[in-house]
């Protein structure tokens, strides 16, 4: 790479690995690097694996104009319930919402359903005698008094962060904003977050759970982004240093520390919006982005090169894939499925004697047995070894050897003797069961969304995405799969096409023919004005700034919303049958068929504002020569030809646009492997660089 130019940065942090994309802004030329994540301090990760990548590429610090960086941090720490000790300050006669929650209970059968256990014990949840009515109107003010009260308890227990949340502060926050006022004078210490910033937004419970998650790790995440800033200035960075969004988006490391929520999901989002970015380059606008790292897989639908996003999520589940079992959080965020597998899930032999992957994973420390740091359960990574899918002298470019023995040793030992098979025939088995276990879960996904996956080609990415696209893909129905080049750091890439954006909300209950459409427009107004403030204190001008608004709006009656988006101008009610006939298009988009004949209430507005997305222009390049790609064969083992077959091995870095060739064939990488199997008739590189196998 040409060090002439200025140059934008990725950086994602998985559970297994931290992975870096450097791109020229000039040329869209760009590199990567990947080193181990450091979960005791995942800053450590990051400054040496960007160190090492500029000193490699003899970049100055100086000529990188943007860093966007994407997290599990949030999620981890909510996960091992790592945060500040949290009091929760609330409305007389509401202590109990966070155990009571929805009443809702997602395995009826289960007569011992073990619920999330609340971030806030109920020995530190404290009323406060005050009321807002559900009309706004104030019934009984805040007492000063009181509320001083509470918070010198909560200082005497060794308290270090409070939530608030009033009944109906949605609506009115005056009381959660004049309690944060006083706190911030009698406790300057305590980190403090009140749901009318948060998420004012209807339903008490999920209110009040993202406003006690949001404090619960205001602190952590507030250290860690200072640690990593300071790192960078002390590299001699001076350029922005943004974070990646849930909802695909970026946003300032100062709002981030604010909202710690809207980052749970960074990582995930990112490779989602690489997969878009791809598939709207390479005219394949409709796809199902597949991203396996080394510790879970993810599954996103993306139609029209935009991909899916809910208002709702849930995080720390008990039982990880049963929805009902975490804690919910509202807040925008790029809807997927994720199931534990990935190149580092843990095989076992359960009580019945049958063979399970996941979702428990080695990650980084120990890693897989073949890594050789002290690992000692055989993983999808060994397995994928023993099956000749991976080069032990060429994992990570040859920087990582893999001890194929230590994993054959392990297999034998775990799994193939006490099931009475051969270790191969066991390895076989673990890769056969990961794919099917992922194959099932965008299955129930594109289910619930009503959409024929059939339609919608494999994007596949990851560490080890790239090794078992070809047989999830055939498991899904589906004729094609396309791997960008870099497959192994997509989801660092998809950091670099995110816009700078933020979302707001506010609840306004109301029937369209009754509402004061007066009120309406002003909160819109309201949000609108804040988020261009924010937006354009971020660094971009005003003019650039793209709106967009949307209702959760349902049939009067009904438990459940759909989210329609609002045409532009001003609603009034001349408008209402325009409104209608928008919220009928999208009920049947979801459902396949039209509602009843029922007027029609909103429960929730909201504003998206974002600016322009970054143009990343895709290197492109034709190669004529391609004995040179061809490093040779290795005996790998392909279940539909019985056994291990002789199979040519390419150097992706060598192969360009105008390449074809036929199953069975493996394409490495230093950060992933491609492996394809003798029903693919045509495999090719496009023009964007991306491998494209069809079979059919």
């Amino acid at each position: 790479m040409n060090n002439n130019g200025t140059y934008r940065l990725g950086v994602d942090i998985g559970g297994t690995f931290t992975d870096f994309v450097l791109i020229k802004e000039e040329t869209g030329e760009n590199r990567i690097g990947k080193n181990l994540t450091t979960p005791e301090d995942p800053s450590e990760g990051v400054i040496t694996g960007l160190t090492n990548l500029i000193e490699e590429e003899k970049i100055d610090p100086h000529q990188i104009s943007t860093i966007v960086h994407g997290t599990t941090l949030v999620t981890n720490a909510l996960i091992e319930r790592k945060g500040s000790k949290t009091g929760l300050l609330t409305t007389e006669g509401f202590r109990d919402t966070l155990e009571i929650a929805n009443q809702y209970r997602f395995d009826p059968y289960d007569v011992y359903l073990e619920k999330p256990e609340p971030l806030v014990p109920r020995n530190l949840r404290f009323t406060l005698d005050e009321r807002v009515l559900a009309d706004g109107t104030v019934s009984k003010p805040l007492d000063r008094g009181e509320l001083e009260e509470r918070v010198r308890k909560f200082q005497k227990m060794g308290v270090e962060a409070i939530a608030i949340c009033f009944m109906n502060s949605f609506i009115n926050g005056v009381h959660e904003k004049e309690a944060l006022k006083i706190i911030n004078e009698t406790a300057p210490e305590m980190y403090v977050s009140i749901s009318s910033e948060v998420i004012p937004e209807i339903r008490e419970y999920e209110r009040t759970s993202t406003t006690v998650a949001n404090v619960f790790v205001k602190a952590t995440v507030e250290r860690y982004l200072q640690k990593v800033t300071q790192r960078l200035q002390e590299l001699g960075f001076e350029g922005n240093f943004f974070m990646m969004l849930s909802n695909g988006g970026i946003c300032t490391v100062e709002t981030a520390c604010e909202f710690p929520v809207r980052i749970l999901e960074s990582g995930p989002a990112a490779g989602a919006l690489a997969a878009a970015m791809y598939g709207e380059k390479g005219s394949f606008p409709n796809v199902l982005s597949f991203d396996m790292g080394g510790t879970t897989a993810k599954s996103c639908i993306i139609e029209n090169n935009t991909p899916l996003k809910v208002n709702e999520f849930e995080v720390a589940r008990v039982y990880r894939f049963k929805k009902g079992s975490g804690l919910p959080i509202k807040a925008s965020v790029i809807e997927m499925i994720e199931i534990g597998a990935g190149g580092g899930s843990m095989a076992y032999i359960d009580k019945f004697g049958l063979l399970k992957v996941g979702p428990h994973s080695a990650g980084s420390n120990p890693g897989p047995v073949s890594y050789g740091l002290g690992g000692t359960e055989p993983t999808v990574t060994d397995a994928d070894l023993m099956l000749g899918y991976l080069d032990p002298n060429f994992f990570l470019g040859g920087k990582m050897k893999l001890d194929k023995d230590a994993a054959y040793k392990a297999m034998k030992e775990k799994i193939a003797d006490p099931l009475g098979i051969d270790p191969v025939e066991a390895a076989w088995g673990i890769h056969k069961v990961v794919n099917e276990n992922m194959s099932n879960a965008a299955r129930i996904h594109a289910i619930e969304y009503g959409k024929d996956l059939a339609q919608f080609p494999l994007f596949a990415f990851g560490g080890a995405g790239p090794v078992h696209a070809y047989n999830v893909a055939r498991n899904l129905g589906v004729d094609a799969v396309a791997l960008p080049l870099g497959a192994g750091t997509t989801s660092a890439l998809g950091l670099l096409c995110a816009p700078l954006a933020f979302d707001y909300v506010r609840s306004y209950y109301g029937r369209l023919d009754s509402i004061d459409w007066q009120e309406v427009n002003r909160f819109f107004d309201e949000m609108i004005k804040e988020g261009k403030e924010l937006l354009v204190k971020a660094g971009l001008k005003e003019e650039d700034i793209k709106v967009s608004r949307s209702c959760d709006m349902r049939y009067v009656g009904q438990g459940h919303e759909a989210n329609v988006f609002l045409p532009e101008g001003e609603l009034h009610e001349g408008r209402i049958e325009e409104l209608e006939a928008v919220f009928e298009k999208t009920y049947q988009e979801l459902y396949h068929q039209s509602g009843p004949d029922m007027p029609l209430e909103a429960l929730t507005w909201r504003v998206s504002l974002s600016g322009p997305k970054p143009q990343i222009p895709l290197e492109s390049f034709k190669k004529d020569d391609y004995e040179k790609a061809l490093k040779g064969e290795r005996e790998v083992y392909f279940d539909e030809q019985g056994g291990f077959i002789k199979t040519p091995v390419y150097d992706r870095y060598l192969l360009g646009f105008g390449f074809q060739t036929q199953g069975p064939a493996v394409f490495e990488e230093h950060e992933s492997t491609v492996v394809v199997g003798i029903e693919a008739k045509d495999i090719k590189i496009d023009e964007q660089n991306n491998l494209i196998v069809r079979w059919s």
